[in-house]
């Protein structure tokens, strides 16, 4: 029974720091300024079609700062997430579904490329 108890103790202890690896991108990120707020809230990828896919895809989440989303133009918080998965990683991500955000996104007829470009947009520092 000792065993028992030890062993879920210690996959306990693992899935705690996945979660705040995982969830938070692996490190503190700093408190959001006005201008990332008002930047997130606003922001447009200058593509039509892309622009399209962030606003029915993206934009609910990923200027909602309540949600465990990275916020658009957060580039410090997608960073974290960039140096501990990579692009690839964070493709899969999305693909998958991660915590609160479903399988693809919400986008079901996106490729990898779009992924990528509206992660790099998302990316990007607000300016």
């Amino acid at each position: 029974m000792k065993k028992i108890i030890l062993g879920f103790g210690a996959i306990s202890l693992i899935a705690v720091g996945a979660y705040f690896f995982f969830g938070s991108g692996g490190a503190t990120v700093s408190a959001l300024s006005d201008l990332q707020l008002r930047y997130a809230e606003n922001a447009t990828p200058s593509d039509p079609t892309q622009a399209e896919i962030y606003d029915r895809s993206c934009r609910a989440c990923h200027t909602d700062k309540e949600s465990k989303a990275p916020l658009t133009g957060h580039s410090e918080a997608w960073q974290t997430r960039m140096n501990a998965r990579g692009m690839d990683g964070l493709i899969n991500s999305v693909k998958n579904g991660l915590e609160t955000m479903p399988a693809m996104g919400l986008c079901n007829d996106c490729g990898d490329d779009d992924f990528k470009r509206l992660i790099e947009f998302m990316a990007k520092e607000a300016s």
